[in-house]
């Protein structure tokens, strides 16, 4: 979720991944500057790191992919109307030279989705909340509304709607284009319930994704599972695909291993590449069945034929010596660079990471940074961080310790545990420039008012700890 110009949640990018510290010894910059490759960290799969240097706690299947054949229900959808709300800019407190509405978004990828929902199109961002006394909240918004416009002008993602935003003065009007479904909130999740009980399983995925991740509703795995399982039952191959990976995991319900392979396998052989994504990884870590490298990888290329990038990135991280087999890092590159180029924001981090240790490729700072960079700007956390320390050593950039800590306040933004943990940790290993600039920002943004000097000590651990626990 997002509270606008802070963060945005989206449940169709859900990481495989978490990250580890890289191979012991130091590296040497262009610059002949010594680095200190445990802030250089590289993708490996789950249960290779140590757990506190995890990546943020979220469910870890890529969201499946939509399309793909004939969805059951596709014809039902919701009833409501297109209204125009005009909302008035304010200044973003402690930055009141950026305009702030407060208001928390989601979006939608999925054409048959948009349709059970009403909307003419796959467009519009989703309202889960918004701040009270803010805006959003004054000019009437609420949960269930969809912005699909902002002064004409069509919004499809919620980066979008950020963008639009900070584009927009503070104090200045505009006018929003909202579509919306009953009077309230809960007149939304009444009519959303009663398309999906006439079957439509868009909104049945759909009340489980909100139940899942406490969207606009008080989170409640198993009643998210018992949408899953009636998607499931109606015909839906992403329903029968992740109520099966939640049996798996006895995510509100009773794990049951022979259950959860009967869903995942009758979801794959019904043509969903993410059910055979999910069950090379069952082969690859042993899940209720015997470890089998060979078959994982066979599963994985499958999915990666039909263009599935999680699978294309979990090739790669098992000939990176991530999985029972023989490291074969040549084949690692090739893989992480299908991803990449197909613009996986994973591919690209870890094709950045074998450019930057020379794994598989001749070693190129540069080149490691320009594939962190087209990460970054999709939001991938590990090039964000790695990215940060590249710019701070002036690794294949030029050194800017002040666009660093830019990025490394954006992944503490966003809590994630590595950056959070180095910060506190290990920030020696970084300039002082850095550091004094990450102090400048967390005194911008409310949580430091200690001497700006780069010295961390508790008043600096103090302010990262509120920037964090604040999100």
């Amino acid at each position: 979720m997002s509270r606008l110009c802070i963060r945005t949640l989206s449940t169709a990018a859900l990481s495989l991944l978490i990250a580890t510290g890289a191979a012991a010894g130091l590296a040497r910059a262009d610059d002949a500057e010594e680095t200190d490759e445990r802030d250089i960290i590289r993708l490996l799969p789950p249960g290779k790191g140590l757990p506190d240097t995890a990546g943020p706690s979220t469910p870890d299947l890529p969201f499946p992919p939509s399309g793909g054949g004939v969805v059951p229900g596709h014809g039902l959808s919701l009833k409501g109307q297109t209204i125009q709300v005009p909302i008035q800019f304010q200044p973003w407190p402690g930055k009141e030279k950026l305009a702030y509405v407060g208001i928390r978004l989601d979006g939608v990828h999925d054409p048959a989705l948009a349709s059970a929902l009403g909307l003419s199109n796959e467009a519009g961002v989703f309202v889960v909340d918004t701040t009270p006394g803010a805006p959003a909240a004054q000019a009437g918004l609420r949960f269930g509304d969809f912005v699909t416009a902002l002064d004409g002008t069509p919004l499809a993602e919620t980066s979008d709607f950020v963008e639009a935003v900070k584009t927009r003065a503070p104090g200045t009007q505009g006018t929003l284009t909202v579509w919306r479904v009953g009077d309230d909130g809960t007149g939304y999740l009444q009519a959303l319930r009663e398309i999906a009980d006439r079957g439509s399983t868009p909104a049945m995925m759909f009340l489980a994704r909100l139940y899942t991740n406490g969207t606009g509703v008080k989170t409640d795995a198993a009643e998210a599972v018992s949408w899953y399982k009636k998607a499931a039952l109606a015909g839906s191959t992403n329903g029968m695909l992740l109520y099966g990976d939640a049996l798996a995991a006895g995510r509100g319900t009773v794990t049951d291993m022979t259950e959860a392979q009967r869903w995942i396998r009758k979801s794959a052989e019904a043509g969903n590449v993410a059910a055979l994504f999910r069950l090379g990884r069952m082969y690859r870590d042993g899940e209720g069945m015997i470890k089998d490298p060979l078959e994982a990888v066979n599963m994985f290329k499958k999915a990666a034929e039909a263009n599935y990038t999680p699978a294309m990135v979990a090739v790669g991280l098992m000939f990176e010596g991530g999985g029972g087999l023989e490291a074969d890092h040549h084949q690692s590159v090739q893989w992480y660079k299908k991803a990449a180029d197909a613009g996986d924001a994973e591919g690209m981090a870890a094709l950045g990471t074998m450019y930057s240790t020379g794994r598989g490729v001749e070693r190129n700072p540069a080149t490691a940074a320009a594939w962190y960079i087209e990460a970054a700007k999709r939001g991938q956390l590990l090039a964000i961080h790695n990215l940060a320390y590249h710019y701070d050593k002036g690794i294949g950039v030029a050194k800017d310790p002040q666009l660093a800590a830019g990025y490394i306040y954006q992944a503490l933004e966003r809590r994630y545990q590595f950056t959070y943990q180095q910060m506190l940790q290990n920030n020696r290993a970084w300039s002082r420039e850095f550091r004094k600039a990450l102090q400048q920002r967390l005194a911008q943004g409310g949580f430091y008012s200690g001497t700006v000097d780069g010295s961390f000590g508790r008043t600096t651990y103090d302010a990262i700890n509120a920037m964090v626990q604040a999100q």
